[in-house]
């Protein structure tokens, strides 16, 4: 009578246990899903169907072309680096210009909401990140070179700004410049009108 006793009380312990254990499992099970859901990375189709797509505040849109293998525009966390970009994009084609990516994207670089990139083809002339029509070098996207052309701005200037967006994830305004190294008040001057963001 004793151990039949303590056999059906061994055994609700055992159920009880079994039972919580269960719940642990479904509980981590759905904190995996929704982190999985969370670092998705979506590629979008874009259809002139009049159909509007709603982006949250913590997300970025970023278009690039060119030479890599799923090109597209792409819904990106914000905060995303260059690199994550390429990635998403499945990587540079056989085709890109290697060097050219080398040279002229910074993996590290903070992505910015509506940001168009493109990846030449080798052989393939190429305008630098950071030119844009209006004749004004971004301070967020342009290279070495570019940077150099600005009158007083040297290599070793050019790699400062470069270092500082860096370190800085970008600049917000273009009077942010005057933080870095070796630019003050009057070489600001001689550049404000053909920088951008």
């Amino acid at each position: 009578m004793m151990v039949q006793g303590k056999l059906k009380k061994l055994n609700w312990v055992d159920l009880v246990l079994v039972a919580g254990i269960g719940l642990i499992l479904v509980g981590i099970g759905i904190n995996v899903r929704e982190q999985k859901r969370e670092s998705k990375v979506e590629l979008l189709k874009v259809q002139p169907t009049g159909v509007v797509v709603v982006q949250s505040n913590n997300e970025v849109m970023i278009d690039i072309e060119g030479e890599v293998i799923k090109p597209g525009v792409y819904k990106m966390a914000k905060g995303s680096r260059m690199g994550e970009v390429l990635v998403a994009a499945g990587g540079l084609a056989a085709g890109a210009d290697r060097e050219w990516v080398e040279k002229n994207i910074n993996k590290a670089e903070i992505v910015k909401d509506g940001m168009k990139i493109y990846i030449p083809s080798k052989g393939e002339e190429a305008l630098v990140l950071g030119s844009e029509s209006s004749g004004l070098i971004n301070i967020n996207t342009a290279g070495m070179e570019e940077l150099d052309k600005l009158p007083g701005v040297g290599p070793g200037i050019a790699q400062k700004i470069i270092d500082y967006r860096q370190n800085n994830a970008g600049f917000r305004d273009i009077n942010e410049i005057k933080l870095v190294s070796g630019i003050g008040e009057k070489l600001f001057l001689k550049i404000k009108d053909q920088i951008s963001l």
